[in-house]
């Protein structure tokens, strides 16, 4: 006999809210590295660290490790640092800089908890982000995502990091590279899934879930206790990381790279979300850009992948056909 798990209420009058994102993508894949600024910027140094596509929450402390080894090479011990935007990347970065004994002040147009990365899922899982396209790239991006997953879960019950299982219909696109890389355990074969309306075969495998407005609270209380500082402001040139005060800046400023390093690399994605008031399921569902999530705060629907979309409201047919798509898979 097949145990069932909970079945969810997908009916409107539990709809909250859709909500819209765009995940920062880049082609050619992450960009973590060093950059003398010009004349007109002082000569500062910055640190490139964007380009995390739809998994920053995923790896941003496995590239906040790569800043501070950065950081180390190209300043003084005792110096502090000017980390530039306040998602989970940079906050991640921050974090990480802190705890190696850096001064920081996060310096962002919006507080953490007000950015795209608070629209996240967020499931472990690379996904938007080139692994690499030389054996020497992908081993490092391979190491970066080891680093990042032991990270999460050497954290703390407060920032909302949980292992659940994820079942997957066999018809799902599958994705060999999520689990060749040493972090996770390959998918099981399930003769019958025992989640959805209809009898069908498929997968299980078990990855971390965060809760993301939980985890990002949780990082800038973190960071505020080991004395970072946050300054709310734009920095809309590059002349204004020449006048900073700090010898050294992170720039983890996402999208906004494109316009202020000139990088026509960066591309956005947009997704889109129906949030429904939270049901505690105990699992996720996941078919390639379609997946459910049960967030503390909300259950999640999600979603699609839109390459070169810069809208960042929610459409409502694509949200209906976001919500339909789950009432089938669950009967409703």
């Amino acid at each position: 006999m097949v145990e069932t798990l909970p079945v969810p209420d997908l009916s409107d009058a539990k709809i909250l809210r859709t909500v819209s994102g765009i995940r920062p993508c880049r082609r050619g894949g992450l960009r973590i590295e060093a950059e003398v600024l010009g004349s007109d910027a002082g000569g500062r140094t910055v640190i490139h660290n964007y380009g995390h596509g739809g998994c920053g929450v995923t790896i941003g402390l496995g590239t906040g490790d790569e800043v501070v080894r950065l950081v180390e090479r190209h300043s003084d011990p005792d110096a502090p640092v000017a980390v530039l935007g306040a998602g989970a990347v940079g906050l991640m970065a921050a974090l990480r800089l802190l705890e190696a004994g850096r001064r920081v002040r996060i310096i962002a147009e919006k507080p953490g908890t007000e950015t795209v990365s608070t629209v996240a899922g967020a499931v472990w899982l690379p996904t938007g982000v080139e692994f690499g396209d030389t054996a020497e790239r992908t081993a490092w991006f391979h190491a970066i995502l080891r680093r990042s997953i032991e990270g999460l879960r050497a954290l703390p019950a407060r920032f909302g990091v949980e292992e659940l299982p994820v079942y997957e219909p066999a018809s799902a696109p599958e994705n060999p590279e999520f689990f060749d890389n040493g972090t996770l355990e390959a998918p099981l074969p399930l003769d019958v899934l025992p989640v959805g309306a209809r009898v069908q075969p498929g997968r299980v495998f078990r990855t971390l879930f965060m809760h993301t407005p939980r985890l990002l609270r949780a990082l800038i209380a973190e960071i505020e206790a080991r004395g970072g500082v946050f300054e709310r402001r734009r920095i809309g040139r590059v002349e204004e990381i020449g006048e900073l005060e700090e010898p050294i800046a992170i720039n983890c400023l996402a999208m906004g790279s494109r316009d202020l390093f000139s990088d026509s690399a960066m591309y956005p994605a947009r997704g889109m979300l129906v949030l429904m008031k939270p049901q505690r399921l105990g699992y996720i569902v996941h078919d390639g850009y379609k997946y459910m999530f049960p967030r503390d705060d909300a259950l999640v629907l999600g979603g699609c992948f839109l390459e070169d979309d810069w809208l960042d409201e929610p459409d409502e047919s694509y949200c209906r056909e976001i919500l339909a798509h789950h009432r089938a898979f669950f009967g409703q």
